[in-house]
């Protein structure tokens, strides 16, 4: 009766670790697909103005807030629907460019005109106070800073090298 109560435990764990083993799922937890936002740049947002004045973003899983205006939404149409375009590290490299420096989003992938761009925005590795911050590229060289707190300094910044594309995501 030993014996039997042995093979049965036995069979059992040989079972579990098969099935454990062909069971496996890997999951992704910052890029989601183009309707969904990435998880880490989800939240509150602030970049201060001056005059205690703050620039809001708010995003969520299907919707991009600008100074609570929302900007984009899987139902909206065109240019402003929300349609997430990844752009991953040494991407669009070429010419003498590096490409980009890590992985960036753009939240209105269907753009037709550059103008229709916000830019395009990343978790940076970056700390203010011991958070870590959103950064965005648009043009001409600025690189917009964004905390989760409403900070009275703006740390936003501007970088004219020639390698600019490759501070993009970093």
């Amino acid at each position: 009766m030993h014996l039997h109560k042995q093979l049965t435990t036995l069979a059992l764990l040989t079972g579990g670790l098969l099935l454990g083993a062909t069971g496996t799922v890997t999951a992704n937890a910052k890029y989601q697909g183009h309707s969904s936002t990435p998880t880490e740049l989800r939240g509150t947002w602030y970049q201060y103005q001056g005059k205690h004045k703050w620039l809001k973003i708010k995003i969520t899983k299907h919707a991009f807030n600008w100074n609570n205006q929302l900007r984009y939404t899987p139902q909206k149409k065109s240019w402003h629907q929300l349609y997430i375009k990844k752009y991953k590290k040494g991407q669009d490299a070429g010419d003498g460019i590096k490409g980009y420096g890590g992985t960036n989003y753009v939240f209105n992938g269907k753009l037709k005109f550059d103008y229709q761009r916000l830019g395009n925005f990343w978790l940076s590795k970056q700390r203010v106070k011991g958070q870590r911050v959103m950064k965005s590229y648009k043009n001409m060289f600025d690189f917009k800073v964004y905390t989760k707190k409403k900070i009275a300094h703006d740390y936003s910044y501007q970088y004219k090298g020639k390698q600019y594309m490759n501070r993009i995501g970093r």
